[in-house]
């Protein structure tokens, strides 16, 4: 789902490696992976994201801090949280990894994921209010819905690839203070292990944060 705040938005202007519907083509085995098997490719990459920025698990990315939602908890629930919850799952690791790595979205990346997101209430509004849904509408959101599930898979896929391959210091201060405080505290307790040619990246990032601690 997309990052509604605008504090943060305004915050966000790195690009993504790869555009939202070009990773079909350019990242065809991630995306079919992320099609077809969502639960298990979310929480890999959920994992791989926390060893990279070092911070603790919280179930759904601190997205829904309420009650232990908001804490961290053992790594393990992690699968429980990708198999019973996949779409938040997903979009946990996007928010993630738009406000740890500076990625925003583009305009039809927006447009794509809220046109998702609508036709999935209106389908559930529908089997309540409706006596007769027209044949086959449910089955094409969810078809609709797989696709953009596998193209967000296989976008995070390509850019952790290249957050590893270049290293990772840190968000930037400025976006960390427009983060709620849940996700500064996350922040703060992550370790954060870019790798660089194999090896440990330790710099004016990591300084960067200390004043989070």
């Amino acid at each position: 789902m997309p990052i509604k705040a605008t504090e943060i938005t305004d915050k966000l202007n790195g690009e993504w490696q790869v555009q939202l519907f070009e990773t079909c083509f350019k990242a065809p085995i991630p995306f079919c992976f992320g099609c077809l098997c969502p639960c298990c490719m979310v929480c890999l990459q959920r994992k791989e994201i926390l060893e990279i920025v070092g911070e603790p698990y919280v179930c759904c990315g601190g997205m829904f801090p309420c009650g232990p939602l908001g804490s961290p908890q053992n790594e393990n629930c992690l699968y429980l949280e990708g198999c019973c919850c996949t779409g938040c799952a997903i979009s946990a690791n996007r928010y993630i990894i738009q406000t740890r790595f500076n990625k925003r979205n583009t305009a039809c990346d927006d447009c794509i994921l809220w046109a998702v997101c609508i036709a999935n209430l209106l389908v559930c509004i529908g089997q309540f209010v409706c006596e007769d849904m027209p044949e086959g509408l449910e089955e094409c959101v969810d078809c609709a819905t797989m696709i953009v599930d596998g193209c967000m898979l296989a976008q995070h896929d390509v850019e952790l690839k290249h957050i590893k391959s270049n290293g990772y210091q840190g968000p930037a201060s400025n976006l960390v203070a427009a983060l709620p405080p849940l996700q500064q505290q996350m922040i703060s307790q992550g370790k954060p292990g870019g790798m660089v040619a194999g090896a440990a990246v330790i710099g004016a990032g990591g300084a960067g944060m200390a004043g989070y601690k």
